[in-house]
C-alpha cells in the first residue's frame, strides 16, 4: 500500500487522464483541492479546482467524484444547499481535471426532499448509473438514523437523473452496528467484473476507527445486491484505522486500485484523514466473492 502526503482529508479519489493522475478530496471549506501526481508516489501542491463561492451550497463541501466523459472532466459532489440547508449532491463540468469547473444547473442535480451525499457514477453496457447515500441526518427508521445507499440511471453526459432512485442496501450485519444509534451504507462505488458488479461502501461512523470498507455483489448495475460474509473488508489492521470511502481506478499499469482515507491520528479519531491507495485483487470460494486491499 501507498500511504501518501496527501493529508487532512477525506473521501479520495483518483483520476487517470492523459498519463497522469488526479486526486479529489474532501479537504477544503473553500471548495475543492486537486493533487497531479505521474507515479501515485509524488504529488503536487494542491490547486483549488472548484470554487465554493461560485456554487449553490453553503459549507459540507464533501466526497468530490470525478469522471472523464464525452470530452468533459465531470465532477459529482455534496455541499449543504444554501436554499435547503439540507445536504444535496451538485454536478459540475471542467475541460482540464485540474478546473476551474464549473457548477451544471446552479441548484442541485436533484431533490427529492431528503438529504443526499457521496456520488458515484457507473457507465457500463447496461447504461449511466448513479450511486450515492441517503443521508442519515434527515433518514430516521424507529429509533435510528440511518444511511442508505441509492441509484438511478442518468443521462448521456452524466448530469441529471432520468428515473427516481431505488433503494440499494441499508445497515444490516452486525458488523456495520458499531455506532450506536446512527448508523451507515454510504459511500458506495461500483465496477463491473468477471460477469459481476462489485459495490464497496463504507460502514460505521467516519471520524472513528471503526469506520470499514465492505462488498457487496449483484448481476444487474441495481441489484439486488449480496454482501459478503467475509465482510468488512478492510478495517482496524496494522497501522490503518478508520479506513472507508474508497474509489476504485485503473493504473497506467494495468492494475486495478483502490484510493480510500484512514485516521491520521488513531488515538484521537477524527475529520482529519490522510489518502491511502492500494492494489485490489478477487477471488471467488463456492461462489462467494472474496476482495483483498493490499
Amino acid at each position: 500500500m501507498i500511504i501518501t502526503d496527501i493529508t487532512r482529508i477525506g473521501d479520495p479519489q483518483i483520476l487517470v487522464w492523459e498519463g497522469k493522475y488526479y486526486c479529489y478530496a474532501t479537504s477544503s471549506g473553500e471548495g475543492f483541492l486537486c493533487w497531479e501526481s505521474e507515479d501515485l508516489v509524488n504529488w503536487s501542491e494542491p490547486k483549488l479546482c472548484f470554487r465554493a463561492i461560485d456554487s449553490w451550497g453553503e459549507s459540507h463541501f464533501w466526497a468530490p467524484e470525478v469522471v472523464a466523459h464525452n470530452g468533459k472532466i465531470v465532477m459529482h459532489y455534496t455541499a449543504k444547499s444554501r436554499e435547503l440547508k439540507s445536504l444535496r449532491l451538485g454536478v459540475a463540468v471542467a475541460d482540464h481535471p485540474m478546473g476551474p469547473f464549473t457548477d451544471v444547473h446552479g441548484k442541485p442535480m436533484f431533490d427529492f426532499g431528503y438529504a443526499a451525499i457521496d456520488g458515484s457514477v457507473l457507465v457500463c453496457e447496461e447504461g449511466n448509473y448513479f450511486y450515492f447515500s441517503r443521508d442519515c441526518s434527515e433518514n430516521l427508521i424507529g429509533v435510528n438514523h440511518v444511511s442508505q445507499t441509492y441509484c438511478a440511471k442518468m443521462n448521456d453526459d452524466l448530469t441529471e437523473l432520468v428515473e427516481k432512485p431505488r433503494l440499494m442496501t441499508t445497515p444490516t450485519e452486525m458488523w456495520e452496528r458499531k455506532s450506536g444509534n446512527w448508523l451507515w451504507n454510504e459511500g458506495p462505488c461500483v465496477i463491473y467484473r468477471d460477469g459481476k458488479y462489485i459495490m464497496n461502501y463504507s460502514a460505521n461512523f467516519y471520524a472513528s476507527n471503526d469506520y470499514a470498507i465492505c462488498v457487496a455483489t449483484a448481476d444487474h448495475p441495481m441489484g439486488p445486491w449480496k454482501k459478503s460474509v467475509n465482510n468488512p473488508v478492510l478495517s482496524r489492521r496494522g497501522d490503518l484505522f478508520g479506513a472507508g470511502h474508497n474509489a476504485f481506478f485503473t493504473g497506467l499499469d494495468g492494475q486495478l486500485y483502490t484510493a480510500f482515507h484512514i485516521q491520521t491520528n488513531p488515538d484521537k479519531p477524527s475529520g482529519n484523514r490522510r489518502t491511502v491507495i492500494g492494489k485490489v485483487e478477487f477471488s471467488e470460494k463456492n461462489g462467494e466473492i472474496y476482495q483483498t486491499i493490499e
